[in-house]
């Protein structure tokens, strides 16, 4: 399987939280967009804080929630080709903290600011299915991941611009 790695982050991003580590409830539509990425044939991999107890209960919840990771703070063709290794490697990362990532905010003030998976789906489906449809027909070069993240991270750019312009 030749399809692109995702990390996401679990608190704030997978589930909403009011703190560390109590999860309240599932963020949105987040799994069903994780599986859609799956189903085209992207690896989604948990890239968490979480360490011991809290890791094993996040990757439970998730499969409670049915979904099941492709690896857990790692790629999982590391232990294939270098055991030791334990740099995560992705084409993108979704994390609440992450610069540019769209979040949510609760007005109520009952849980943190949260991903919003409603605008992760409408910017980055189109990028992943591009991409994806490149690695099928194998005319996949660096350069044209490196033409695909400039196009992504140009709606990036000019989100902000129009966020600090118009409020």
């Amino acid at each position: 399987n030749r399809g692109i790695s995702i990390a996401v982050d679990f608190d704030s991003t997978l589930c909403l939280t009011d703190g560390f580590p109590h999860i309240v409830a599932q963020n949105g539509r987040c799994f069903e967009i994780l599986h859609k990425w799956q189903d085209a044939g992207c690896k989604i991999i948990l890239y968490t804080m979480r360490h011991d107890d809290d890791l094993d209960d996040a990757v439970e919840w998730c499969k409670e929630c049915g979904f099941v990771f492709d690896g857990i703070n790692k790629n999982q063709e590391n232990d294939e080709r270098d055991p030791e290794c334990d740099k995560l490697y992705a084409v993108f990362y979704i994390d609440d903290k992450a610069f540019g990532v769209p979040l949510l905010r609760d007005t109520e003030g009952k849980v943190r600011d949260h991903v919003d998976w409603d605008k992760i789906d409408s910017v980055f489906t189109p990028l992943i299915t591009e991409i994806n449809e490149k690695i099928k027909t194998e005319k996949w070069l660096g350069k044209d991941i490196i033409f695909i993240l400039r196009k992504f991270f140009g709606i990036i750019v000019l989100a902000i611009a129009c966020k600090l312009m118009f409020g």
